[in-house]
């Protein structure tokens, strides 16, 4: 009768393993598999990066990332997601190089929005993004001013 419990009692705490196993495999974080060089192309290097933040908890949801290729002049900016990755949510990322068309993303992406590509060379460019959460609800990057709801950069 001992053996009997004492093989339940092994049988039982396998089991828990197996199902706290799986249950940690289920809400592990989803890896992005891009990234902003990747997305821009060959030659562009991050100059500036900002993260979204869920205002209400502080949580990371993306980073918007602004690359420049030295060699051609471009910017480029993309906003890449760390929460809801694989999820449709509205992602936006744009460029506004001085002098130039304004460039934008927006959509309902599962892991991006971009690449923006504007000239930048010898100018300044106002570049920014938003993710929404699974609610709709917008959330800006970190540095968004108000007035012009992006971050200057000057090349």
């Amino acid at each position: 009768m001992k053996r009997a419990i004492r093989r339940i009692g092994i049988a039982a705490a396998m089991a828990a393993v197996l199902v706290g196993l799986s249950g940690a495999g289920a809400q592990a974080a989803v890896v992005n598999p891009y990234t902003p060089q990747g997305l821009c192309g060959l030659g562009f290097t991050t100059v500036d990066r900002d993260p979204i933040r869920d205002a209400a908890t502080g949580e990371r949801l993306g980073t918007v990332y602004l690359l420049h290729n030295s060699i051609t002049g471009y910017g480029c900016t993309v906003t890449l997601k760390s929460a809801y990755v694989g999820t449709l949510t509205r992602t936006q990322v744009y460029l506004d190089p001085e002098l130039m068309p304004f460039t934008v993303d927006d959509g309902n992406r599962l892991y991006a929005a971009g690449p923006t590509y504007g000239y930048v060379r010898g100018g300044c460019a106002v570049w920014g993004g938003f993710m929404a959460d699974a609610s709709g609800t917008i959330h800006r990057h970190d540095r968004a001013n108000p007035a012009i709801g992006g971050a200057v950069t000057c090349f």
